[in-house]
């Protein structure tokens, strides 16, 4: 369950209205179809905070309104309810119009202990109209309102924050220190947003530039924002607090406060002009896959996990489809035929197929468990070794002299067996000790101090390594190489990722024999193993020691 904070706390540019009344086409108040959105989210508890004079509008909508005269009181009343949260919250602005996959996202898959919707965009100093931010791997640098400055701002913040359960004490003392300022009248100093020091302002880096194309957009984000804007301050109080807070933003979805009537109309059609369930379905892809699993099976197979998902079919239902696929490649293999080696190959394609489908299907559904994840890791070695088997036993069973008998390979698929085993628990061990790395720590900042100097980020250095030595300059190759795509692929492709192995198994047990199968498997197996191997130990040279404390 999550809960959330609706402000409605910004006026139309008359004054006489709350922009969180403004009317969408079709009908309705934009905060209306907030509430709506994050109802059909099993968001249950859902408190409006609006001003005095917006009250009763916002009543006559159906609202449960909290009175509030100004930002001190908003931040108090968004400290009390953290306070006593037992589960995360969601401060969103009342007027911002957004696709429900922009907040489905922020409620169900958000693991951060703080995510907060953004848009990587040029900066333009002469046209500022929402609080800029400084965004780097994904985490948010420095944070920026009418009284907090950012240095080399990259993006801006679209007016939706979240905060895990584990974070809400952090929030409520946030929101208390701010809120003590904000009764002070010297508390906050207002300052130019905006600090250039290493940056290109037109530089967003390589994340996804939201919202960049379309007619409707261009009436979007151009009224700077004249209210009280709790949400962004507490993103700032938060950053400047330590915690780790993740950007969240997509290219084609919209999510974007609307200011005038105008707006409300453009972004309405922002919405119509785009379909949620396939950028939800594209979404599921994983879009750091191997070559042969991203073009000759992801293509498709995306439908079959829709297919599936509209059946009520789960994940782990999927995965068992998978695993019985692939017995029955072993069988086909074990028959020592090459009709049987032919459809084994068949076989084993759609077995990995299917492989793909349950994880599609899980992010699609948004069904994660830690039940699915480990059948899915344990069925994969166990599809592996039931066709090594299957191979093996084929290839004693094939007449002597056909082109399928490869004579006695049971050593063969034994060391497979031993060398996949290996290798997975040497990616497990990896991948567990980079889990155990403490992310970077952000220093802490005053929340009155109007700057961000004491963030600032070195130099950086885009033409040469960071650091001296063969492990920081193969580190640095590594990185430029994956600019070219012919490299990118490569490096893909020579450490046998899951769908080269399967169709490795598949095509040399179609056209040749087991012996042949299980040569080209340890040869290529050998290859990979040496090039991970080398880069992670020389990667790992690149890491900063850790000092033990005394």
């Amino acid at each position: 369950m999550t809960l959330a904070v609706v402000l409605a706390t910004e006026a139309v540019a008359s004054g006489s209205t709350p922009t969180a009344g403004l009317t969408l086409p079709g009908g309705g108040p934009v905060v209306a179809r907030v509430l709506a959105q994050l109802q059909s989210l099993d968001v249950a508890d859902r408190r409006v905070i609006a001003r005095p004079e917006f009250a009763e509008t916002l009543r006559e909508e159906g609202c449960e309104v909290v009175e509030s005269k100004g930002l001190a009181d908003d931040l108090r009343e968004i400290a009390r309810v953290a306070r006593a949260a037992k589960e995360p919250m969601l401060i969103v602005h009342g007027d911002v119009v957004a696709h429900r996959e922009v907040l489905a996202r922020l409620v169900f898959n958000s693991k951060a202990p703080a995510s907060a919707v953004v848009a990587r965009v040029p900066v333009d100093d002469d046209d500022l109209t929402r609080p800029l931010i400084r965004i780097g791997k994904g985490r948010i640098r420095s944070a920026g309102s009418p009284y907090h400055q950012v240095t080399d701002p990259n993006a801006v913040f679209r007016g939706v924050l979240r905060v895990s359960e584990e974070e809400t004490a952090t929030l409520a003392q946030v929101a208390e220190k701010l809120a003590e300022l904000a009764d002070k009248p010297d508390g906050f100093t207002e300052i130019s947003p905006i600090r250039h020091l290493w940056q290109d302002p037109n530089d967003t880096g390589d994340a996804e530039i939201e919202q960049a194309d379309g007619d409707y957009n261009s009436a979007l984000a151009t009224t700077p924002i004249t209210g009280d804007d709790a949400p962004a301050l507490l993103v700032v109080g938060l950053v400047r607090s330590g915690v780790k807070v993740t950007g969240r933003g997509n290219s084609v979805l919209l999510c974007e406060r609307v200011l005038d009537q105008t707006q409300a109309d453009a972004a309405q059609r922002a919405i119509d002009a785009v379909n949620e369930d396939d950028v939800r379905l594209s979404a599921a892809v994983k879009n750091n896959d191997g070559f042969f699993t991203t073009y000759a099976v992801s293509t498709y197979s995306r439908y079959i996990a829709r297919w599936c998902g509209k059946r009520g079919w789960t994940p782990n239902f999927v995965t068992a489809i998978s695993m019985a696929i692939s017995v029955v490649a072993a069988y086909f293999f074990s028959t020592g035929q090459r009709w049987g080696m032919v459809l084994g190959g068949v076989s084993l394609y759609f077995a990995f197929v299917f492989d793909c489908v349950d994880g599609q299907l899980a992010r699609y559904t948004r069904q994660f468990s830690t039940l699915g994840a480990w059948l899915d890791a344990t069925f994969d070695r166990a599809k592996e070794y039931t066709v090594f088997g299957g191979l093996a036993a084929g290839s004693t069973a094939a007449a002597v002299g056909s082109s399928v008998h490869g004579g006695d390979v049971w050593f063969l698929a034994v060391t497979a067996i031993t060398a996949q085993t290996c290798r997975h628990m040497v990616d497990f061990a990896f991948g567990a000790s980079k889990r155990r790395t403490p992310p970077e720590p952000i220093p802490i900042v005053p929340l009155g101090r109007p700057d961000d100097r004491v963030l600032d980020e070195p130099e950086p250095t885009k033409s040469r390594p960071k650091g001296s030595g063969l492990s920081h300059l193969a580190v640095w190759l590594s990185a430029r190489s994956e600019k070219v795509r012919v490299f990118h692929w490569f490096k893909k492709m020579i450490v046998l990722p899951i769908g080269e192995r399967f169709a490795l198994i598949a095509l040399t047990a179609m056209f040749f024999n087991a012996h042949v199968t299980f040569i080209a498997l340890l040869s290529w197996g050998g290859v990979a193993a040496f090039y991970t191997v080398a880069g992670r130990f020389l990667r790992s040279l690149t890491q900063p020691r850790a000092v033990a404390a005394k």
